[in-house]
């Protein structure tokens, strides 16, 4: 085994995810949020299809039971319909460092709800993970320098109110999906069937409500397709394989901090690429969350 494998993957990962962010984040401006949301589960199914022929040795799963397809399936709406049309929403109104910042309360609002549905018993760490990643995250979004241009008041709630609920939708995922996985259920073929269902429900609404046909149009534009393939093929595909060769390969609090870091990332690449004015204030509350997250992941 190839030394530090799982935790390159992992980093890797993060990377794949914050550069899928970005590019979800600037065409979402172009044609709006939900045509990005539906144009990329359509590139994600290619996608995920061909990986899990590469990787499982056939185009789609074998077997899956109704229960399993059910837990999947509620996993699906509540994270990859609700939760991501929340999500592109917030990638469109506040960009995408601050959404990924607000992603990143993801395991502290895990950690809250199986402390409250499971008795699970909250060390001191976690409780200092909690209060320090939230107070980092409040202190970013509490902040006036760095917002995007134009976005104040009442909009500026709105997009922190859809990021938050992206959040929470993806928790609902989790939560759920974790069902239809006891077992040792393949995650890759977890992820198809999940996407799958997605498409489904969220190209059947276009159909119904007669915006099937301008999506195709927006998604295919010279200036949109290429970026949009790209994206899916980064993001869900990629970055969503290599969390799993992290997790195998890896210790899995290592792993999952690593790949908390799109936030961090982000962060740097609109400070030292994009010459973007970020913030003493937006860096020390990054820095923050990313540290409360590390807390919960390592103890």
């Amino acid at each position: 085994m190839i030394p530090f494998f799982g935790e390159a993957a992992a980093f890797t990962a993060a990377f794949a995810w914050a550069m899928s962010s970005m590019i979800f984040s600037n065409i979402g401006g172009k044609v709006g949020a939900q045509t990005v949301n539906r144009g990329r589960l359509a590139c994600s199914i290619t996608c995920l299809t061909i990986l899990h022929w590469v990787i499982e040795g056939q185009p789609w799963p074998s077997s899956v039971t109704w229960e399993q397809f059910g837990w999947l399936s509620l996993s699906s709406v509540l994270g990859l319909v609700i939760g991501d049309a929340m999500l592109f929403q917030a990638f469109v109104m506040l960009g995408a460092r601050l959404s990924m910042l607000l992603m990143s309360t993801v395991p502290i609002m895990g950690t809250v709800l199986a402390w409250f549905l499971f008795d699970e018993v909250l060390s001191h760490q976690e409780m200092s993970g909690i209060a320090l990643g939230v107070g980092g995250i409040l202190l970013v979004i509490l902040m006036k320098k760095g917002r995007p241009v134009g976005l104040e008041g009442r909009n500026y709630v709105i997009g922190i109110l859809f990021g938050l609920g992206g959040a929470i939708g993806q928790v609902a995922n989790l939560i759920t999906a974790k069902y239809a996985l006891i077992g040792g259920y393949s995650a890759l073929s977890a992820t198809w069937i999940r996407t799958l269902v997605a498409v489904v429900v969220m190209w059947g609404i276009a159909i119904a409500m007669g915006r099937a046909r301008r999506t195709i149009v927006a998604c295919t534009a010279r200036d949109v397709g290429k970026w949009l393939m790209l994206g899916a093929f980064i993001g869900p595909a990629l970055g969503v394989w290599l969390s799993m060769v992290a997790v195998q390969n890896a210790n899995v609090g290592i792993a999952s901090t690593l790949m908390a870091l799109p936030p961090v990332l982000l962060i740097v690449y609109e400070g030292l690429v994009l010459r973007r004015p970020v913030g003493l204030q937006a860096v020390i509350g990054t820095a923050m969350a990313f540290g409360g997250v590390a807390l919960l992941f390592l103890t």
